[in-house]
């Protein structure tokens, strides 16, 4: 599933005033926090919200407040939210009446216009009462896992500390008013007569609707450097030497300040200080681990094997844990020695024998006999790319044997290769010579690509494709056994309108944008319970999804029983009902269907790419379904189904 993380990032070094000095590293610091939601915990930057400098005044603020945050449908409750905020910290008088001991000094953030003149009077900051209003606005219709993130202060610099003023986030306010704090005030801020409030700054109490995470506390400084804001770069440095999904919020303030001076301790406050940074929302389980376990003094146990792709020589590293976007190291180099159908021993290859033996692995080389071969074509206007990119697949055999991955060897002809690309400005033209896929999708797809590291993740995207839809036991063990059927159901009823669709494994479907549904049924002649797993894999380009994939949590049974049959998109299964429908502007389009089956339950997910499945999962094992003396059996079986437009005859 997409990483269900929204953020509303600002960045402000540049000041309108004049009379607001400039500060050096806030800008750095959004786009670092932006670069770790995207890089490390995946968020789609269509969840992100960069606002810098001159972008980010008070009404734009609070404008994109309300359109990517509250009003943005695409949140649903109980996804994570981060507000983040690098720039001037102030204080502005407060108006009479606002705190029960008479008056004070409130908290403000400083946008890019603090302090001058717009035309609704002048801008007095972001005080804590309206972002505290704002961010219970939000919590009312998103939930409640809020992070505000301030790597900001709101004291001046004291005389006797040994830091120039300029490299403190704070500024004095010399214009603005308490009436234009009364005059800025977020609407749904105000207080009922008689109502005081008894809360001073943003970091001055502890709410339900989020978990502040602050540079300092009231009264304390934060400074920043070239390096970044104090807090902010301690905290992109604790992300590269921590693992953060172990992490509450109150472990990462201990940690945080750690890695600051001791003139500044970060704080957080908040109800659920306690719950895992983003309530874990991001660190998700990555299907591309799968578990390992000791088995004697030289080897230990992976759950993978050859229907996985796993042969003698596959290269595995060995890691603590399985979490996306949380720090995970390889402990251990290990190679497969012993295959068998859905797991593999595997022996210590690197020098740290003392290395922990359990744990998580993750391919690292899949060593296939035969490499996917790429030719690369002539281009005039895209020379360092391509001479990048043939730099990347080697055309010595031995070369490409040793390197990490799948296996791909560069050729000089497209007779000889397994597709063609051609590089383009923006894109990449991919012809495909393997005879499956020519002979029943697009010859030429051309997929968005603009630099090397695209291209380089197309082509391996196609060698895994190649790899997986070509897999099959060479025994056939299951053949003849095991068969597999495509209806069309009615959307309402769900019942079959449509006889087998499925001749000879090809299908054909026509696109008569009805959201049409299909469901699949699978049949078991053979005496063996089966665990099935149906995957699409996507012609049109390289996608590979489970379409189903069994629970072992959910039943210790296989799903498919001998001499039976199963539906796969019934409403009665764990999978919902299949669609298949053309990319805008296509007339015609492919892909296939690919069944694995065993006789043992093992994760299958981590064969799917493109974007990440709605609920990756890299469950082990169930213990029990292993059982000594059984004989473990795999197969697997492939269908086509080729989609075309449906064709107007009054037309």
């Amino acid at each position: 599933m997409a990483t269900r993380v929204f953020a509303l990032i600002i960045g402000i070094d540049e000041y309108k005033s004049g009379r607001i000095w400039n500060l050096e590293s806030c800008v750095d610091d959004a786009k670092n926090i932006k670069r770790w939601l995207t890089h490390d915990l995946h968020v789609p930057r269509d969840q992100i919200c960069l606002l810098l400098d001159s972008d980010a005044t008070k009404r734009k603020i609070e404008d994109k407040f309300m359109n990517h945050l509250i009003n943005n449908p695409a949140i649903e409750s109980g996804d994570a939210i981060l507000i983040y905020f690098a720039g001037h910290g102030s204080r502005v008088h407060s108006p009479a009446g606002w705190y029960q001991h008479g008056l004070g000094e409130v908290e403000v953030l400083c946008p890019y216009d603090h302090d001058t003149r717009a035309a609704e009077g002048r801008v007095a900051g972001i005080s804590d009462r309206s972002l505290l209003a704002m961010i219970d606005d939000l919590c009312r219709v998103k939930g409640d896992n809020i992070t505000l993130m301030l790597d900001t202060c709101f004291s001046p610099l004291r005389s006797h500390e040994g830091m120039g003023q300029r490299h403190v986030r704070f500024t004095a306010t010399t214009k603005a008013t308490p009436n234009d704090l009364l005059t800025g005030l977020w609407r749904s801020a105000t207080i009922q007569p008689g109502q005081k409030n008894t809360s001073r700054g943003f970091t001055g109490s502890s709410y339900a609707s989020h978990v502040v995470l602050a540079a300092c506390g009231s009264g304390w400084f934060a400074c920043e450097g070239k390096s970044g804001g104090n807090f902010t770069h301690a905290l992109m440095t604790l992300k590269e030497r921590v693992a953060l999904h172990k992490l509450t919020y109150d472990d990462l303030t201990t940690e945080i300040s750690t890695f600051m001076g001791d003139h500044q301790n970060a704080v957080s406050l908040g109800r659920h200080t306690d719950r895992i940074l983003f309530d874990g929302i991001p660190f998700v389980p990555d299907a591309r681990y799968v578990s390992v376990d000791v088995y004697d003094d030289e080897k230990v146990r992976v759950e993978a094997g050859a229907i996985h792709g796993i042969m003698e020589g596959t290269e595995f590293t060995l890691h603590h844990h399985n979490h996306r976007g949380s720090l995970n190291p390889a402990l251990a180099l290990y190679s497969a020695v012993e295959v068998y159908p859905t797991w593999c021993l595997a022996r210590c290859r690197s020098s740290a024998k003392s290395a922990v033996r359990h744990g998580w692995a993750r391919i690292t080389r899949w060593n296939n006999r035969t490499p996917f071969r790429v030719h690369i074509r002539k281009s005039l206007f895209t020379l360092c790319r391509r001479f990048r990119l043939r730099g990347l697949v080697p055309s010595d055999a031995e070369q490409a044997a040793a390197k990490p991955g799948l296996s791909m060897l560069r050729v000089k002809s497209a007779t000889q290769a397994d597709i063609s690309v051609q590089l383009r400005k923006r894109e990449l033209v991919v012809e495909r010579h393997d005879p499956v896929i020519a002979s029943n999708a697009r010859r030429i797809i051309t997929l968005p690509s603009r630099r090397t590291s695209s291209d380089v993740k197309i082509v391996d995207d196609a060698a895994r494709f190649h790899l997986h839809l070509h897999r099959k036991n060479p025994e056939n063990p299951l053949l003849g056994l095991v068969s597999m059927e495509l209806y069309r159901l009615d959307a309402s009823t769900w019942d079959r309108i449509s006889g087998n669709l499925l001749v000879n494994g090809k299908a054909e479907i026509v696109d008569d944008e009805k959201s049409s549904i299909y469901a699949v049924v699978l049949h078991n002649y053979s005496d063996r319970d089966l665990w099935p797993y149906l995957a699409y894999m996507d012609a049109s380009g390289y996608g590979i999804n489970m379409v189903y994939h069994p629970n072992p949590s959910m039943s210790k049974v296989a799903p498919l029983r001998k001499h039976s049959h199963m539906v796969i998109g019934s409403g009665t299964t764990e999978s919902e009902a299949l669609s298949f429908s053309l990319a805008e502007g296509a007339d015609v389009g492919a892909g296939f269907l690919k069944l694995f089956v065993s006789t043992m339950f093992t994760p299958m997910r981590f064969i799917e790419q493109g974007p990440p499945a709605a609920a990756a999962s890299t469950t082990p094992r169930t213990a029990g379904l292993d059982a000594a003396g059984v004989t473990e059996v795999w197969d697997s079986l492939v269908a086509c189904v080729t989609v075309v437009r449906k064709v107007d005859k009054d037309g």
